[in-house]
Formats: structure tokens, C-alpha cells, sequence
């Protein structure tokens, strides 16, 4: 059987085995439930919709295939001397990715249709804020977060068999977002850095705590550094095997990593030079509304 064909047979098994992981079924349940409240044509629909996918499926994402990637490598212990490397039971851990970002992909589309037939009053700003930049922030957040989580997941299982690795890395992760969520003015610019961040809601301003502002940076830009930080973290795992590791050259890491850093720095200096306050004071209609 050739190495393609290997993965390929592996993927399936571990597609079928994160399927019936309870962490990946109940976030996707709990995940689908928070449209609920879209049936009522006054809940707004934003970027803070998308902290359901993101929480449930990309969070606890990095649990699920963390132990995952353990129970594989226990299993090919137990079964001594297998022509299957480290690096092909990486790379189908990789392809099972694909299925928690399938499930936030559905979220954000669902969002997307409900958006289209309900869109939001004009802010002051509604120009600023064209399809394309609506989407890619929506896709980044709500999608990509959901494969980034696993992936992150298999390269802490790469890097450590520490049980509690896997919490200690997700709660690092929410802490460092929550500062850099862009409600500090002087992290507003740099905040692109972080997979997960907003890009506009009640920030406020000095005498009105709840206006409603659009951050700086471009969106579009930001969504390709988050899928390059995926591709780096594959890169990373599959380099984990030290037989891959040799025809994986280091070349392709750094390639990776540098047109990361290029992303990066065209999302924070390009798309909307500077923070945008809304005209609409906090009194007026909400964020989103």
C-alpha cells in the first residue's frame, strides 16, 4: 500500500473515531443550539455569534485531539513493530481536523443566510464593513478557529505526554485572547498577532463606555495568517517524526512561518488605518441591531 493510500485509510479511522469523541458531539450540539435565538428577527447577528464554534468545537478542539493523538500512539505501542510511522498517524490526525472545521464552516454559513435575509441597520460606518470583510472575519472566527484548535491539539500531544498539557495550553490561549480581544487601545493595532480576536463591537469611548467602534487592521489579511498558523502547526507535528523530518526539510517550516509574519503585518497596517467610532451614541441602536 503506498503512503497515500495509508493516510487515507487511517484518516477514515480517525474521522470515525473524533465523530464519537463526547467532547466533538456535545460542542457540536451546543454549537448548532446558539442559533436558536436567530429565530427571533431582532437577535443581531456579529462577530461575538461566533464565539460558539470557536469555544466549543475549536477550544475544546485541542483536548479532544491531544488525546486522541495519545490513545493512537498507545495503541501502536501495544502493537510493537508496525510499517506505519509516527509521521502517516500524524498526517491522518491532520485530515480528522477537517471535520470539527466542517462543522464551524456549517455554523458560519447558517449565520451567513440568516445575515443576508436580516441585515443590520446602518451604523454610520456600513461601507467599511463591505461583504468580503464581514465574511472573512466571520470565516476566521468561527471556521478556522474550529481546525486551528486541533491542530494546536496534536502539536501540544507531539510535544509533551503531560496529561494536563492540552487545559493548561487552552486556558493560556483564552487568557492571552481575552487580553488582546482589542479592548485596550494601545493593543488595538498589534492585537492581529492572536488567532482569535475582534474586529469591531461595544468597545466604547471615554463618555460613551458602550459605543459601538470598528477596529483597525484588514480581516482579509488576518484570515490567510490564521490558515497559515494551521499550515505551520501541521508542519510542525508531521516534522515531529524524526524519519519525516528529514524529507520534510526545515526549509518549509520557515517558509511557512515567514509568509505567516507577512500576513500578519499586512493585517495590521492595511484595511482600516485607525479605529472608527460609530456616529450612533450607545443610546441609539445597540451593536448590531
Amino acid at each position: 500500500m503506498s503512503a497515500t493510500a495509508t493516510v487515507r485509510a487511517l484518516a477514515r479511522i480517525e474521522l470515525v473515531r473524533y465523530v464519537r469523541r463526547p467532547g466533538f458531539v456535545l460542542g457540536v450540539m451546543l454549537t448548532y443550539a446558539a442559533l436558536l435565538p436567530y429565530l427571533d428577527p431582532n437577535e443581531p447577528t456579529d462577530e461575538f455569534s461566533m464565539i460558539a464554534p470557536a469555544a466549543l468545537l475549536g477550544l475544546v478542539g485541542i483536548t479532544v485531539s491531544a488525546r486522541q493523538v495519545w490513545a493512537s500512539d498507545r495503541c501502536a505501542e501495544a502493537a510493537g513493530a508496525t510499517p506505519v510511522t509516527q509521521g502517516t498517524r500524524t498526517a491522518a490526525h491532520l485530515v480528522a481536523c477537517l471535520l470539527p472545521f466542517s462543522a464551524g464552516l456549517g455554523f458560519v454559513a447558517l449565520t451567513w443566510l440568516r445575515h443576508r435575509d436580516v441585515p443590520a441597520p446602518d451604523w454610520g460606518y456600513t461601507a467599511l464593513m463591505s461583504d468580503p470583510w464581514i465574511a472573512s472575519v466571520w470565516v476566521a472566527l468561527g471556521a478556522v478557529s474550529c481546525l486551528g484548535g486541533p491542530v494546536l491539539g496534536i502539536v501540544v500531544a507531539r510535544s509533551t505526554r503531560w496529561p494536563a498539557a492540552p487545559i493548561v495550553t487552552s486556558v493560556g490561549l483564552v487568557a492571552a485572547c481575552m487580553v488582546m480581544q482589542g479592548l485596550f487601545p494601545p493593543l488595538r493595532r498589534v492585537r492581529v498577532v492572536m488567532p482569535w480576536t475582534y474586529w469591531g463591537g461595544p468597545f466604547g469611548t471615554e463618555h460613551d463606555p458602550q459605543r459601538a467602534l470598528v477596529l483597525s487592521g484588514s480581516p482579509q489579511w488576518w484570515l490567510v495568517y490564521v490558515l497559515a498558523l494551521c499550515l505551520l502547526g501541521g508542519v510542525f507535528a508531521l516534522r515531529k517524526d524524526p524519519d519525516l523530518r528529514h524529507r520534510l526539510s526545515s526549509v518549509w517550516f520557515w517558509a511557512v512561518a515567514g509568509g505567516a509574519a507577512v500576513a500578519c503585518l499586512l493585517a495590521m497596517w492595511t484595511g482600516v488605518p485607525e479605529t472608527i467610532i460609530s456616529p450612533v451614541p450607545a443610546s441609539g441602536p445597540s451593536w448590531g441591531r
